[in-house]
């Protein structure tokens, strides 16, 4: 098989179990659901994932994969340090968002599987991924002289913190205005991080 069909017939999987997963949850989705929802055949499914375990954490990886590649590129377009930290912050607001329930869909995940150290350090992974991110752009704030000097791997820790708070919050508060609690914590934190005069000023209302 051609290896972009492959990617495709992956994809197309992939596609499919998120949507299956996000509807039934980890433990009642079944890989027949899969198999229908995506329209291939049971064969297929298995020839590309043994197992569900599997393919729930080939899901998860994929979907932070596009999330990362998508803030990696607005990231790009930020000329400070201050605007990365708020880009950044929008794009895991964006995150959370398409991502709604995610993180309880991961806790059942690892209630559930018989893989919880694998499924554990998936996680952990991610999160020191999403913490080095954060971390560099701090650090670059300190370097040029627009930030404070800080510990910054211990504010990203607390700054990832805050966002998973939230994650959780919306689930119990949907009416939460998630934009703008937002947008009250990072001019906040900035503005305390900043030196005087180097900030970019967006502030908000």
């Amino acid at each position: 098989m051609p290896s972009d069909i492959s990617a495709e017939r992956r994809a197309q999987i992939i596609q499919a179990a998120l949507v299956c997963f996000a509807r039934k949850g980890y433990r009642n989705t079944t890989m027949d659901d899969i198999v229908a929802e995506s329209g291939l055949s049971k064969g297929t499914l298995y020839w590309y994932f043994e197992s569900k375990d599997g393919l729930f954490a080939a899901a998860i990886m994929s979907f932070f994969e596009d999330v990362g590649q998508e803030t990696a590129a607005a990231l790009e377009q930020c000329a400070t340090a201050s605007d990365k930290l708020r880009v950044g912050v929008l794009e895991i607001v964006k995150f959370w968002k398409e991502a709604k329930g995610l993180f309880n869909l991961f806790v059942e995940f690892w209630g559930q599987s018989p893989r919880r150290e694998e499924a554990s350090k998936l996680w952990t992974d991610l999160l020191v991924q999403s913490r080095e991110i954060i971390t560099g752009i701090i650090e670059e704030g300190v370097r040029n002289g627009e930030f404070k000097p800080v510990d910054a791997g211990q504010l990203a820790w607390a700054i990832m913190a805050a966002y998973d708070g939230l994650a959780v919050y919306i689930t119990l508060v949907p009416d939460l205005d998630l934009d703008r609690v937002s947008q009250v914590f990072i001019e906040t934190l900035l503005s305390g991080l900043e030196v005087d005069g180097q900030g970019s000023g967006q502030k908000g209302d």
